[in-house]
């Protein structure tokens, strides 16, 4: 009886490291290392920071869940505010759009569409947290909480 219990605990243990194994994040996911220090501008170096020190440690996916740090909105309507993003930020955002992390790709990306829907004038449908007309806008409670 005491051989067979410790048997199981055995398997059980084992099954749990192998799951683990699987879906723990690659070693890039693990860290907020985004590719700052490789951007050229200091506009461009400043959002990029901002991304990184904004980024949470979520359990995320589809198919497979894996934990990583990512960008929520939350941390994106901090990056927006913080660093005041406005339209002529938008030539840095695109250049931040093609980096080598998709995480800060995608920071620049909803950056972007940020700015080119405020005041309701973009292309988001009204049921798009970057749409103004949505009850879950990402910026309905402003930036005061960042002045």
């Amino acid at each position: 009886m005491r051989f067979k219990t410790v048997v199981l605990i055995a398997l059980a243990v084992a099954l749990l490291g192998i799951a683990l194994s699987l879906s723990w994040p690659s070693g890039y996911m693990t860290s907020r290392e985004i590719g700052c220090d490789k951007v050229d501008q200091l506009r461009a170096r400043e959002i990029c920071k901002s991304v990184s020190d904004s980024m949470e440690w979520t359990w995320m996916g589809h198919a497979i869940v894996s934990p990583g740090w990512r960008l929520t909105s939350d941390g994106l309507r901090r990056v927006y505010c913080i660093e005041k993003i406005k339209e002529s930020d938008l030539p840095t955002l695109e250049s931040l759009a093609r980096a080598s992390d998709w995480r800060l790709q995608t920071a620049a990306e909803n950056l972007t569409r940020i700015v080119t829907n405020i005041g309701g004038t973009g292309t988001e449908p009204d049921n798009s947290i970057f749409s103004p007309k949505n009850t879950d806008y990402i910026l309905k409670d402003g930036c005061r909480e960042f002045d």
